[in-house]
């Protein structure tokens, strides 16, 4: 097989070829080498005439007869019309070549070797060397071939640009293993002749020995259109140039593919952070006194967002092909390496074949995973908690917004709506809205305060935030399992090209998606202002993100001391606060307030958005109980945070086990 190492292996299959060729590859030359269609030369053929004439006018019109004869294939009555030329003019060396022709053409070697030679002696030409090289070579012995090279070198030294020379030139070299020489006699034989099918084939050959597989290949194919058989053609491509000319093919525009996936990655990217600080211009540039509605800009902005995000969550897919395809060449590569040196150590190759199929297995399992609708707590309905159900009514109204049709207590701290149904349902605005009120959140909330906050998430309702958004989600679950499959099967290897991908990719996704929500958290915010006025959703907010700290805080300590005490805990949300956690969790408040926002923030830094609120100065709209707790809204609130706190044990003894 023909290998990219050196010249000598060249040399072998160029003697190999030789050997082909000449055996004729079923039986006769001129199936292997063909032959160009007889095109002589007039004025050769004249001087060849009056060459003949001054030996034997009678012989001229014989001659011209057998060489017509010759060049229909008649050989049987083109040999006996030169036999009588020589009869007449026994020093017409011509004669003898082509009778010599004639019998090497019927594998007739030995007596074909002595008209030629006998040619040569009656006339030293380059005619009659060249001849004679091409029958020596099909005697295939050291002692012929380099007797051949010297005759064909002579040949081309007399008549450097003749076709039939040149040929004869680079087939001695090959036989010799002089690669110089068929470098040269083959590029000087296409310049001659571009159409030459055997200088064709040698370039293919020669291209192979310098790794250029796909030049190779042409070259090859090329030579059998002009007329090379197609045996010949088919027996270097099976040497392994057809199938590295594949893998070098594969290689570069896999390479390509790979390149250009890698550039959009990075315009998605850069796009993303253009959003961010567009987004951030945009908010700076709010003039509140226009309008509280979303500004054209701002508009503009959330309708490139969704359209990158849209990209973004489907590059995801059409990134796996490449991944895995990087996966195998990797793999695939180091043990072709261990394979060149001869040796495989056999730990790191298990690594490479465990995390080759584990990764493999995560791949598939995360691209058909199918996020299911849990409800995310216990739900209140409408006959259990009337007040609470009209208190979020009234919002809505006030609003003009489709209210909720169904809330959930959860035992956490926080506040939050959510869209379930089809694609087109939420597009229509007919999908099924969620509350989520977080217990941990209404124990610090008055109803004021908690209307604002409501107001804000009902904007997200009316800016359509919770619309649509389908394919990303997905993307964020299946980025999630797979991360986690990798964890779990231990093939988060840094050489790993998966693990890479999702390292790189969550980055990317994270920030363009957290940038998109960060504009609808501030947008809300806006509407919740103009609903309830600045102050409310500021104290809101600021109630929220106290209880988001305080409550973890507390929460812990009371598990410990009761866990330590061996004690029952009954309700984690009316627990005095220890002085000792005061200085940590005022520290901490503030730092929370202060927090530079990140790339990777879903929310603005709150003092950010308070900043922008205040720029409103949106009037206070009154409620008549907006003073009282949230809590006095829910429906025997007392057995709601015992129950709540039950749930929180739970999970904590279930984490503990």
């Amino acid at each position: 097989m023909i290998r990219h190492i050196g010249s000598s292996q060249i040399l072998v299959f160029l003697a190999t070829v030789l050997i082909f060729f000449l055996s004729g590859c079923a039986g006769n030359t001129a199936a292997a080498v063909p032959q160009p269609l007889p095109t002589r030369d007039p004025g050769l053929e004249q001087s060849l005439e009056r060459q003949l004439g001054q030996m034997s006018g009678e012989a001229v019109p014989i001659y011209e007869e057998a060489t017509q004869s010759l060049d229909a294939g008649d050989y049987q009555k083109s040999m006996a019309l030169y036999q009588q030329v020589i009869a007449l003019a026994p020093n017409f060396s011509t004669a003898y070549r082509r009778l010599g022709y004639i019998e090497l053409s019927l594998r007739n070697i030995a007596e074909a070797e002595q008209l030629s030679r006998k040619a040569l002696s009656l006339e030293t030409n380059s005619y009659n060397q060249s001849s004679l090289a091409m029958v020596l070579l099909e005697k295939n012995t050291p002692k012929d071939s380099q007797e051949a090279y010297d005759l064909a070198s002579a040949s081309v030294g007399s008549l450097p640009d003749d076709e039939q020379a040149n040929t004869a030139l680079l087939l001695s070299a090959a036989a010799v293993n002089n690669l110089a020489v068929i470098r040269q006699t083959n590029e000087h034989l296409l310049r001659i002749d571009p159409g030459n099918p055997l200088g064709h084939y040698f370039a293919g050959l020669l291209a192979a020995n310098d790794g250029r597989w796909e030049k190779a290949e042409a070259e090859l194919l090329n030579s059998q259109k002009l007329g090379m058989a197609p045996a010949a053609v088919q027996h270097a491509l099976d040497q392994g140039i057809a199938r590295n000319a594949m893998i070098s093919r594969t290689l570069r525009w896999g390479s390509i593919a790979c390149v250009i996936w890698l550039l959009g990655f990075g315009i998605l990217f850069a796009a993303g952070t253009s959003l961010s600080r567009a987004t951030l211009q945009a908010l700076n540039n709010f003039d509140p006194a226009i309008s509280f509605q979303i500004q054209p800009q701002e508009h503009r902005i959330r309708s490139m967002y969704r359209a990158v995000i849209a990209i973004l969550s489907s590059y995801f897919y059409i990134s796996m092909p490449f991944v895995l395809m990087i996966l195998f060449l990797l793999v695939g590569g180091l043990f072709y390496l261990f394979f060149l040196i001869g040796s495989i150590p056999i730990q790191f190759a298990l690594i490479l074949v465990i995390m080759l199929f584990t990764s493999l297995a995560a791949v598939l399992r995360s691209l058909f995973i199918r996020t299911k609708d849990v409800p995310p707590g216990r739900s209140l309905e409408r006959i259990d908690a009337p007040e609470l159900w009209k208190f979020v009514g009234d919002i809505a109204h006030k609003l003009d917004v489709r209210p909720v049709d169904a809330i959930y207590v959860v035992p956490w701290v926080t506040v939050a709506v959510y869209e379930t149904g089809s694609i087109l349902q939420k597009m229509r605005g007919t999908g099924k809205r969620n509350l989520i009120l977080g217990v941990g959140a209404l124990r610090g909330l008055t109803q004021g305060q908690l209307a604002a906050i409501l107001a804000h998430e009902y904007g997200h309702f009316s800016n359509h935030d919770t619309a649509g958004g389908d394919l990303a989600h997905q993307v964020r679950a299946s980025l999630h399992q797979l991360a986690q499959r990798l964890i779990q099967s231990r093939a988060t290897q840094i050489f790993n090209p998966l693990w890479l991908f999702v390292l790189g990719y969550q980055r990317v996704f994270l920030r363009v998606a957290l940038g998109a929500s960060r504009l609808q958290e501030v947008l809300a915010d806006r509407y919740a202002a103009m609903a309830y006025g600045s102050q409310s959703f500021i104290d809101g907010l600021r109630n929220i993100i106290w209880q988001t700290i305080a409550f973890p805080m507390q929460a812990d300590h009371e598990i410990r001391r009761s866990f330590d005490l061996h004690q029952p805990v009954h309700d984690l949300y009316d627990l005095p606060l220890d002085p000792k956690l005061q200085g940590e969790l005022n520290r901490k408040f503030e730092d929370a307030i202060e927090r530079t926002t990140s790339a990777y923030d879903s929310h603005p830094a709150p003092h950010e958005r308070i900043a922008w609120i205040e720029r409103l100065h949106s009037p206070h709209f009154s409620l008549a109980d907006e003073q009282l707790p949230a809590l006095d809204i829910v429906p025997d609130p007392e057995a709601l945070k015992i129950e709540m706190t039950g749930q929180l044990m739970k999970n904590v003894r279930r984490s503990t086990k």
